[in-house]
Parts: structure tokens; sequence; C-alpha cells
């Protein structure tokens, strides 16, 4: 009797022991990051996101910008006077792709934090500045391939004639048009990015039909949390 007593105990501690692991288990990464501080905790989400990759959506798009690789650098973090708000400024090198078409970037990203419930998350994504180019890549794309000049007039940014830039002189005139973009080479410095696009364009003139393959480069300026293309680069 006296056994199954103490055995009764040892299976009581047993379980106490292991409720308290769980516990520590699931409270442990808090706990580590509030110790830490923001700092450490905002690297540490911005570490997770290269190590599991990053599928994010792109305002415009069917499908998400899916990475292949994804590293941070030479980060630092820059937290706001009440706490609850913190930016993380890195460089960023991407591979990945937006349905058929690969995107490789590199160059400067800006993550902008809440704290909410305890913890540190992104507001929007772990690559804002990544998913707005791409953004406006891709408008630019299903303008110039669904035939809309008035679209690729408000993705010009100041300093233009209003018009829809060279590439839209070249699409016009063909009939059953299709532009595919095979890549976007990009380069993103803080307030410019320059685009290097492999496309081919497929259409039929009155003459002739058309397939053309080549590449142009595009240049973007950050117009707040928007990218527009430089008129003379479009």
């Amino acid at each position: 009797m006296r056994r199954s007593e103490d055995w009764g105990r040892l299976g009581g501690i047993g379980i106490a022991v292991l409720a308290a692991a769980c516990v520590l288990l699931f409270l442990g990464s808090r706990l580590l990051g509030a110790a830490a501080g923001p700092e450490a905790e905002i690297i540490t989400t911005l570490k997770q996101a290269e190590h599991d990759g990053v599928s994010l959506p792109v305002p415009g798009a069917q499908a998400p910008l899916v990475s292949r690789k994804l590293q941070y650098a030479r980060i630092s973090v820059s937290v706001a006077p009440d706490g609850q708000r913190a930016e993380a400024f890195a460089t960023l090198d991407f591979e990945g792709a937006l349905g058929a078409t690969t995107v490789s970037t590199a160059g400067v990203e800006a993550v902008a934090f809440t704290r909410a419930s305890g913890r540190w998350k992104p507001t929007s994504s772990v690559a804002p500045r990544l998913v707005a180019v791409v953004a406006a890549l891709e408008a630019r794309r299903q303008a110039l391939a669904q035939g809309r000049p008035e679209a690729l007039s408000r993705l010009a940014g100041p300093g233009g004639d209003g018009g829809a830039g060279r590439a839209w002189a070249e699409v016009a005139p063909l009939s059953k048009r299709r532009l595919t973009v095979q890549a976007w080479y990009a380069r993103l410095e803080r307030d410019e990015v320059t685009v290097t696009e492999h496309y081919r364009l497929e259409g039929d003139l009155p003459a002739r039909p058309v397939d053309t393959r080549g590449e142009r480069p595009l240049l973007l300026v950050r117009e707040g949390d928007q990218f527009l293309f430089s008129p003379g680069l479009m």
C-alpha cells in the first residue's frame, strides 16, 4: 500500500513537472524577448523569417511573392519614445518569384513593428519596400498587357508629360498582345530603385506577327510608402 502511495506521489510530481515544462515552452520566447529588449526580439523575428521563408501578398497581383532566399544584414532598430512602435533598418538580399516571374533584389529595407499583446510584430510585412516595388512593377506589366495607358500615366512620377511612356509606344500598335516578364532584377536604394526587366512581347501587327524578347532599364522613385516610375525610364 505504501509503495502505491509513493508511486502516486511520483506520478503527481511528474505531471506537475511536465505541465511546468509546457508553460515554459509556450512562454519562453516571450520571456526571453522581454528580458533581452525590443532590439533582440525584432532581430530574432527577421532572422526567423530568413529561416522559414516568406509568402508575401502583393497588392494587385494574383500570386504572392514567394522567397527562395531571404537574408537580412546590418540590422539596426529604432524604438519610438512610447515603446509601442519601432522600425528596423537593414540590407536585404532576396531571391524568389511572383508567379512565373523571377524576382531578385538587393538593397535597403525598412520594416515597421508594433508591440501588441506583449510581442513585437511587423506592422504590414517583413519586407514592405520590396512588396511596394514589386506591386508597382506588376501594375505596370498589367497596364501594358491590358492596353490601359491611363493606368500607366498614374504610375508615373513627377516631371513627366502625362504620357504613358516609351514601352506603351511599342505595345500600343499590337493586337492580341501578350506581355510576360521572365525576371526583375532590382537594386533598392533609400529613395530610388533601379530595375532590369527581362520580358517577352507577343502580338500581331497588320503586316506581321511579333515575338520579341528583350530587356529594359526602369527607374522608380519613392513617394511616401509607394514607388512611382521615372517618366524617362518607364
